[in-house]
């Protein structure tokens, strides 16, 4: 009897190990799972962060080259200038208009005394300051557009670049015909060449050289 009583003691303490370690085992593997399951929720918050952040950089950009637009538009003599076209950026899921393409502004100037109507556009670009002593004002492809609709129009296209200060009043402003752009980065030496008196920062349409001063 002592002999069987030991196997059994000795087969239950067995069971009770067995148990012991099943019941230490099992959180382990429950945490695991809930480690699995935490990742993508980490991944899906982390995406959505930077699709918020990069919807404030682009709405902050966009609010600042409209308050821009706006200074190059109020300094156009309604006497003289219509605003023919006042282009937004404006798109949704990928879908924006083809004009989105083309320079923010289209301007006739108008001298009836002289029979004189003219239009031009203007692509407008602020800065907030140089890197490396230059700005990069355009990427290629907008480049090939504002050339392509020039040619397709038959008008001069000018970028005004505006450096410094705030977007409705900049620091220092620049007028740049487009067909003397050599890349869309431009040198604050090469700026120089078409810097405007920021005393008086209204616009005129020199008609006997076509160009904007």
């Amino acid at each position: 009897m002592s002999k069987k009583m030991g196997y059994i003691l000795i087969a239950f303490g067995l069971v009770i190990v067995v148990w012991g370690i099943i019941i230490v085992r099992k959180p382990s593997k429950i945490q695991k799972v809930e480690n699995k399951s935490e990742q993508p929720i980490k991944e899906e918050v982390k995406s959505t962060v930077n699709e918020k952040i990069q919807q404030d950089d682009y709405e902050e950009n966009k609010a600042k080259g409209d308050a821009f637009e706006k200074f190059v538009v109020k300094n156009f003599d309604p006497k003289y200038f219509t605003l023919q076209e006042w282009r937004s950026d404006k798109y949704v899921d990928g879908i924006y208009a083809v004009s989105n393409h083309f320079p923010d502004l289209e301007v006739i100037f108008d001298f009836k005394s002289k029979g004189i109507n003219e239009a031009f556009a203007i692509e407008c670009k602020w800065r907030g300051y140089y890197y490396k002593n230059e700005i990069k004002w355009a990427e290629n492809y907008q480049i090939n557009n504002y050339k392509e609709y020039a040619e397709k129009l038959n008008i001069p296209v000018f970028v005004v670049i505006g450096v410094g200060g705030e977007p409705k009043m900049p620091e220092e402003l620049y007028i740049v015909p487009l067909k003397e752009m050599k890349s869309n980065t431009i040198t604050k030496s090469e700026l120089a060449n078409y810097k405007k008196d920021i005393s008086d920062t209204r616009f005129f349409w020199d008609y006997e050289k076509n160009k904007l001063r």
